[in-house]
């Protein structure tokens, strides 16, 4: 079997390290000194209920889902840093961006593009490129904080990170005590989620790292019985080149955290609460049209969000159901789409980055905010 193109799966590994920057033991973090937003005081809480009465001059100027763009006065525009290349993946913002979704509610978008070679978007916002940012996890985020700067979470596109585990669909993998003696391939410094998972679980890591790059090759040779992936991505690939697959999260494993982090600094966020309720409006909405009509967005990706990148069609149609698949869950269907449970974020995913050896951790207390979101689902 021929081996893939490299540009096919290059995309989950350089991701999770947000760009060409590496800092601590998982992620990316900020850049340098230089660069750092002036730190504010964390101490007091930002968590409230969702239920919070907030007016805005948003919900002034756009009461209704029915508003047209021509009724609202802009209140600015939000420069909005993704964390890779023009891809499905950013398909609520394409729609919320093309069907003047944004607008309807009083807000204008800069979408700007990462890749591989790229800040990490942490370093990007702190550099005052960008207003607001997309992460991979949370975790890109408390080490930055670290770091010196202020920022908040404001919601999540995915209610369970894309990152996990791929495998032929005939090996016998269901749960993490199935990982035990197993050849893990994976890209350097894969090796410490591969471990949290064993420790989670409450298992010492005892597998064989198989180094590999963003290539599944290793897997479809048997170099490897299971690799780290996107399971929005090199799964659904492999699909595509005939081969059967299975996978999952890592959440599913037991290391539980968010997909697409949406975050701002706080500063930011002070001087530009209005504009990030329309903001997040136009987004909720971008994120609906997405899940009416998953084939919508490709011409706009192929056309004109990414005309200038060599966009896999056969691959976007696919993948996008995958991505819209993980915008749910028990909790947003309570609480609505996009939203992160601060209860959660305590009981579950923070015992999982503290398994993988972070320290100084915070709470949800003082890096959520959940009322921007609340507010923006009013409208």
């Amino acid at each position: 079997m021929n081996t893939y193109n490299r540009r096919a799966f290059i995309g989950h590994s350089a991701r999770l390290m947000g760009g060409a920057v590496i800092l601590g033991p998982l992620v990316a973090a900020c850049g340098s000194d230089d660069k750092k937003t002036e730190s504010t005081s964390a101490a007091t809480s930002l968590t409230t209920a969702a239920g919070t009465e907030t007016t805005t001059a948003a919900t002034t100027a756009s009461t209704t889902a029915g508003t047209t763009a021509s009724s609202v006065a802009s209140l600015g525009k939000v420069r909005t840093q993704f964390n890779w290349v023009a891809d499905v993946e950013w398909a609520a913002w394409y729609l919320g961006d093309s069907n003047g979704l944004f607008t309807k509610y009083g807000a204008d978008v800069e979408l700007i593009s990462g890749g591989p070679n790229t800040p990490a978007v942490a370093q990007v916002l702190a550099s005052g490129a960008a207003d607001f940012g997309v992460a991979s996890d949370e975790l890109q985020l408390i080490q930055a904080n670290k770091e010196g700067t202020d920022y908040v979470i404001l919601g999540a596109m995915y209610q369970r990170s894309p990152f996990g585990y791929c495998w032929l669909a005939d090996t016998p993998i269901s749960t993490a005590k199935d990982l035990v003696g197993k050849k893990i391939g994976g890209v350097q410094g894969d090796q410490v989620r591969i471990d949290a998972v064993f420790k989670v679980n409450d298992l010492e890591p005892d597998y064989t790292f198989v180094p590999m790059n963003y290539d599944p090759q290793p897997l479809v040779d048997g170099d490897a019985d299971v690799i780290t992936a996107y399971v929005t991505n090199q799964p659904i690939q492999l699909k595509l080149k005939g081969v059967e697959t299975k996978s999952a999260p890592f959440s599913d494993f037991g290391l539980k955290s968010y997909g697409d982090v949406l975050f701002a600094s706080k500063k930011y966020i002070d001087a530009n609460r209005d504009l990030l309720v329309a903001y997040l409006a136009g987004l909720l909405a971008g994120v609906k049209a997405n899940q009416a009509d998953p084939t919508a967005v490709i011409p706009l990706l192929t056309d004109k969000y990414g005309k200038d990148a060599e966009i896999d069609v056969a691959y976007s149609t696919a993948g996008n159901p995958a991505y819209i698949a993980l915008y749910d869950s028990d909790f947003t269907k309570a609480n609505g789409l996009l939203s992160v449970d601060p209860a959660y974020f305590d009981s579950d995913v923070l015992p999982g980055y503290a398994a993988a050896g972070e320290t100084d951790l915070p709470t949800a207390a003082t890096l959520v905010d959940t009322t921007i979101l609340a507010d923006a689902q009013k409208l």
